[in-house]
């Protein structure tokens, strides 16, 4: 809703010299939480707790079925308990930093009893501690009247779980001294305390109560954490700016971490520089205050430091954008404080996981100081530009990577608030869109000249990239000073190890030191681009000043200027007056005579609550109290309001390429789309609902590989202010599940806006549940619009159907294919006559179907034109036929058949194709019903042929040469019937031509190669060896001894024994052999003299061969056996 009212922005701090000390009181609680929107951090609130709950039982599961320790205590001593796994799989641990204070934070200069005189000790101030466990609430350090100042808040969720740790971190903060080494910094103060496990959910619903400090002494285990989270403003990271940025109040202070002599990063910022670049997870956040270890300080007795050196152990930064991190030191070597084991026990340990209690401990004192000055508590983001405004500078001259801005000094730091406008600036200011805020201040012309911003700066976007130097600054403020045309610029880190004064566009806090600083100054605050929400809230803080009084002059404002005009709202600033001036502040509507006034102590404005689209009248002047004068009013300014465009909040996934949303349905509105670039605009789809009528919403997800768990919320914005945040607004909630398919019912409220486009968004997110205004790693949202229709109208969707069907013969109208539960019938669109069930159709008609639900009938109509006949084609039963695979060849096939919508039966398949097939084709089969209509289907034919032809042989070859010497081979002689599956083509020997030179009778075999060779081109082959024969002696008498010799043989035939006679001749014969007429060798024998008898008696009737050899020379003689 829109009200009329003026809502005035206090920026300064009002000045009260009193000694009272006043606690934090529920009233003043109120008072700061009255400036917060509840119903978000309840929502933020509930959305981390959400994720928690879901992902709590998913983490024990993995973790057992990974072998994995739920909690564990480590080599140093510290205690470590899984939280949750990240997407990659990888265990994200919290860890406590200790490894095995008062006097150099100046703390004890606060105390009752101090220097300072402020006597601050914490009087009911609360801090608040999340840790790996519980303080021991009846330990004799946390009693005060018998009752202990330690509250356990979650005992109830968690159970109670004693930790030394906790316990620890309690005393350093608030332990009353009864041994006096044990004294805390808050020795009066109060503590809340919880377990670490659902440290955000409840540390923002403790935020929305009024909380100012929490201490957290501990973050993620290095050891296992990928390298991105190295430095790197990852989702953790945001998720606390998210938190601090609605709650401007609290401030987180955070442990850096004990990992300076470790090396857990593999891709170090600077590789030159490896032992930096090691701070992760809360400890890379903009808008917290992350704590590094010194170890104790020499200070001297009126608390100026000395000297102070950094512990080894403390982890290094910076962030990987170059944001000065760790941003303060304080004492943790060594800290004697409070046990759990008794309650008396008491333990000394060192570690940032002291010397972060040490800092809160301190930061409580500032903001009780502030309080008993002023009435109000400060800022967060004042009290960390008043602790980083007052450190000592330690390490490199200005601020660097391990001691931040230096070891914290809460003296000077409360002085500093003591000198507020006498001899120190502390201004709770706004910057708006264009404006340049200007001050003069004269310089004391002893002290360092030292000026700061400080502002909580809206979350940046998260990343998982390595190293990333993009700055996660969102608003980006700046502080300069300049005197007589020399500007002076605030500090900036350049590298791991290397600083420089030069423009800032990276930290949330800018310092600019002058020293011997001399004369006037003017400072100026501006901002870069454009300013997110159109305003930044900013702390300025200067020392070093002149304490006399400034004179005010009271002459009328000069310089106005008017900015962040919209339909509602406008910022006006304007040339602020030196000497504490205030200011008289009126406008009014143009053409009104009545002014809206108000006092101001700062030179700017915010208007809210105007008209739109109205023209209006602005006047200022200068008040000087201390003088007590006041000028004329300026001229009139005018400016005119914008028309009114509501603008909702962002939101994106930042990657979509593991899961997105793939459907949304929603009455009449049905969406599908791919993963888009994480935020997608569909408000040109819209559905209509009814007030008062109850609807289903069904949203799916879709994974290209791996199904995660996604959790879905979907949101309407049903009274158009803008947001989701109202009661009833969330329509679907669906914790984070592999399912691919969610839905919930729900009933447009009564009230809800009617006849407007409303927003409805979409919103998922991989393992945990989304909030409406939530920039995430994973996932994906989708915008859409909704109309609402008055309660009672008839709403109902028309019929889904065909708008043309075809009918073999005359229909019913209950057989027209309409999905729906009930619908009417009408002959036309807009007739007001329903057709009776047996109505007769026409062919070729048109007929008009409405949806009818109770007494609501669907306004639209759906047309159906109806046709008697067959014009389908017959409808393969098998979407795809099989291939067929053969051997050979395919002599028949089986005719695949089809369904045809009026042919009874079913209609085989023809084909042209001519059997048999022996050769791979694609033949394409026929489907025709009685009416013509021809539907076709193909088919491929793969002809296979893998085998090898068979070869049989012919056994015992023998190739007589004739009296020519020459024999020829035939494949007869060979082949004995060698076969093939498929037929043999060829049949080849390697040689088939023989004569004398193939002749040697003392080894008359010769191979020859056979090669059958089939139809596909198979191929065999097999070495086949042939006898070889000279039975006329062709061979051997044409060219040998025994050619001149006169041989017989006789008898011839024999019968019993045969001679062989050689006649009057020297010649020895070496060997007689004799072969059967396949050449087989029967005899050998070696003859004695020149005539020899030969007993063949044994051998069976036939013809034989005779072959005598003399040396090399052979003959070959023919005889007979009877």
């Amino acid at each position: 809703m829109k009200s009329n009212y003026i809502k005035l922005l206090m920026f300064s701090l009002t000045v009260s010299i009193s000694l009272t000390t006043f606690s934090q009181t529920e009233a003043q609680k109120q008072r700061i939480t009255s400036k917060y929107n509840s119903t978000l951090l309840n929502q933020l609130s509930n959305n981390f707790s959400d994720v928690f709950t879901s992902q709590k039982q998913s983490v024990l599961n993995q973790a057992k079925r990974r072998n994995l320790e739920i909690s564990l205590t480590l080599k140093d001593g510290s205690y470590a308990e899984l939280q949750r796994f990240d997407a990659n799989g990888t265990p994200i641990y919290y860890q406590t930093y200790n490894v095995d204070a008062a006097r150099s934070t100046r703390a004890d200069h606060l105390n009752i009893g101090g220097s300072t005189g402020f006597n601050l000790d914490g009087q009911d101030m609360t801090a608040h501690v999340w840790d790996g466990g519980h303080a021991r609430v009846a330990h004799q350090e946390y009693q005060t009247s018998g009752s202990s100042r330690v509250t356990l808040m979650d005992v109830a969720s968690e159970g109670l779980d004693l930790n030394f740790h906790a316990a620890h971190v309690t005393g350093t903060i608030m332990a009353s001294g009864v041994v006096p080494n044990a004294k805390g910094m808050a020795p009066q103060g109060k503590v809340e305390g919880y377990k670490w496990n659902n440290d955000k959910a409840e540390a923002t619903a403790a935020a929305a109560q009024g909380m100012l400090v929490s201490n957290h002494s501990y973050g993620f285990r290095p050891n296992t954490l990928p390298d991105y989270y190295f430095g790197g403003y990852i989702g953790e990271s945001r998720s606390w700016d998210v938190i601090h940025y609605n709650a401007p109040y609290y401030l987180m202070v955070v442990a850096a971490g004990n990992d300076g002599n470790a090396s857990w990063n593999g891709s170090p910022l600077d590789p030159a520089n490896p032992s930096f670049d090691k701070l992760t997870g809360h400890s890379t956040s903009k808008n917290n205050l992350v704590v590094a270890n010194g170890q104790d300080a020499n200070v001297s007795e009126d608390g100026e430091l000395i000297s102070v050196v950094i512990n080894s152990s403390s982890s290094q930064g910076p962030t990987d954008d170059l944001r000065i991190k760790p941003d303060i030191t304080g004492n943790g070597t060594g800290v004697f404080s409070t046990y759990a084991t008794g309650d008396a026990s008491y333990g000394t340990i060192s570690g940032t996981s002291m010397a972060s209690p040490n800092v809160a401990g301190s930061a409580l004192l500032l903001q009780q100081h502030a309080n008993n000055l002023f009435g109000n508590y400060m800022r967060s983001a004042t009290l960390k530009g008043l602790i980083l405004h007052t450190a000592d500078d330690a390490g490199l001259e200005g601020p660097d990577a391990r001691f931040g801005w230096g070891l914290m000094n809460s003296k000077r730091a409360a002085e500093t608030l003591s000198q507020k406008d006498n001899g120190a600036v502390v201004n709770e200011l706004s910057l708006f869109p264009g404006q340049t805020y200007t001050l003069e201040v004269q310089s004391n012309d002893v002290d360092a000249l030292l000026a700061s911003i400080s502002w909580t700066d809206p979350a940046g976007v998260a990343t998982t990239q390595v190293n990333s130097d993009e700055a996660r600054l969102v608003n980006d403020l700046d502080i300069t000073l300049e005197q007589t045309g020399t500007e002076y610029l605030p500090w900036r880190l350049t590298g791991v190890i290397t600083n420089e004064k030069a423009n800032n566009s990276k930290d949330p806090f800018e310092r600019v030191d002058i020293e011997n600083a001399t004369g006037t100054y003017t400072i100026s605050v501006t901002h870069k681009g454009n300013l997110t929400n159109a305003q930044q809230n900013f702390t300025l803080i200067v020392t070093g000043l002149n304490a006399e009084p400034v004179v005010c002059e009271a002459v009328p404002p000069s310089g106005i200027t008017v900015g962040g005009v919209d339909s509602e709202s406008a910022s006006l600033f304007w040339d602020n007056a030196p000497g504490g001036a205030e200011f008289d502040f009126r406008y009014r509507e143009e053409g009104t005579t009545e002014w809206i006034e108000s006092s101001l102590q700062i030179n700017t404005i915010n208007l809210e609550g105007l008209t739109e689209l109205t023209a209006y009248e602005v006047q200022i002047r200068t008040q000087c109290l201390t003088e007590n004068t006041t000028s004329e009013y300026s001229e009139i300014i005018t400016f005119t309001t914008e028309e009114f465009v509501l603008e909702y909040c962002n939101s994106s996934g930042q990657n979509t390429s593991d899961e997105h949303i793939a459907r949304v349905r929603l009455h009449a509105l049905d969406n599908e789309s791919g993963a888009g670039p994480g935020y997608s605009d569909f408000t040109n789809l819209s559905t209509d609902l009814v007030v008062g009528e109850s609807y289903t919403i069904t949203v799916n997800p879709d994974w290209p590989g791996t199904v995660y768990n996604e959790g879905i919320n979907v949101w309407i914005d049903f009274n158009l202010n803008g947001d989701f945040t109202d009661d009833g607004e969330l329509i679907l909630s669906a914790p984070p599940s592999t399912s691919d398919e969610v839905s919930s019912s729900f009933t447009v409220p009564e009230g809800a806006v009617e006849g407007e486009n409303l927003r409805m968004r979409v919103s998922m997110k991989w393992n945990g549940l989304p909030s409406s205004c939530e920039s995430f790693d994973w996932g994906e949202v989708e915008d859409y619009s909704v109309v609402l229709l008055p309660a009672g109208t008839c709403n109902v969707l028309m019929p889904v159907g065909e708008a043309e069907q075809d009918f073999c013969s005359l229909p019913l109208l209950e057989e027209l294919e309409v999905d729906t539960a009930t619908v009417v019938w009408y002959a036309q669109e807009n007739d007001g006559t329903v057709l009776a069930p047996d109505y007769t159709i026409s062919n070729g008609e048109t007929l008009y179907a409405a949806n009818l639900v109770g007494e609501c009938e669907s306004q639209d109509r759906l047309s159906v034109t109806v046709t008697f006949g067959d014009f389908v084609a017959p409808v393969p039963n098998q979407a795809v036929l099989e291939d067929v695979i053969a051997q050979c060849e395919v002599l028949e096939l089986v005719a695949p058949t089809s369904e045809d919508n009026c042919d009874t039966g079913e209609i085989e398949g023809t084909t042209t194709v001519e059997f048999p097939i022996v050769e791979n084709t694609t033949i394409t089969w026929e489907f025709e019903d009685s009416s013509g209509n021809v539907s076709t289907q193909t088919q491929d034919i793969i002809v296979e042929d893998n085998k090898n032809p068979e070869i049989l042989l012919n056994e015992n070859i023998v190739l007589e040469l004739d009296e020519d010497g020459n024999a020829t081979l035939t494949l007869e002689d060979v082949d004995g019937g060698s076969i093939d599956n498929c037929g043999i083509a060829t049949q080849e020997l390697s040689q088939v031509n023989f004569n004398c030179d193939d002749y040697d009778p003392e080894n008359e075999m010769v191979e020859v190669t056979y090669i059958v060779t089939d139809t596909s081109g198979n191929q065999t082959q097999e070495t086949v060896s042939i006898t070889v024969l000279d039975p006329f002696s062709t061979c051997t008498l044409s060219s040998n001894v025994f050619e001149t010799l006169e041989v017989a043989l006789y008898p011839n035939p024999a019968q019993q024994t045969l001679y062989l006679e050689l006649g009057n001749t020297p010649l020895t014969i070496d060997k007689v052999i004799v072969f059967d007429i396949q050449g087989k060798q029967l005899m050998s024998l070696t003859p004695n003299g020149s005539n020899t008898a030969i007993d063949v008696s044994s051998l069976s009737s036939g013809n034989y061969f005779l072959m005598m050899t003399s040396g090399k020379d052979t003959m070959t003689k023919r005889f007979i056996k009877k």
